[in-house]
């Protein structure tokens, strides 16, 4: 039996390539997600840890409040769904994340 015309042709391949895609993006969409979550988590964890203690030392009291101003200054707008806000989320958390390392 002689393949039908339609699963050789040229835009049969396109659309299985970009279903192919399509699936890709969405695992590293969500892998990137996880990720961030996990690392925003471990800062909240690592705060709540320190907002149990009475007194903080004056390094760390320092860090909670850069930590602060970075959060109020984010520029990202999640909203628009655009590349440069992830870009944007990323380093902010990058930056929290940096802060927490040498408690």
């Amino acid at each position: 039996m002689k393949p039908d015309a339609s699963d050789t042709s040229p835009a049969h391949s396109v659309i299985e390539a970009l279903t192919a895609l399509q699936d890709e993006f969405h695992s590293a969409l969500q892998i990137y997600s996880a990720r961030l979550e996990q690392d925003i988590a471990r800062v909240r964890e690592a705060v709540s840890s320190e907002a149990s203690k009475k007194k903080f030392p004056e390094a760390r009291l320092r860090d909670l409040r850069d930590m602060l101003t970075l959060l109020r200054k984010s520029p990202a707008k999640a909203g628009k769904g655009r590349r440069k806000d992830l870009k944007k989320f990323d380093a902010l958390v990058e930056d929290l994340t940096m802060l927490i390392e040498h408690w």
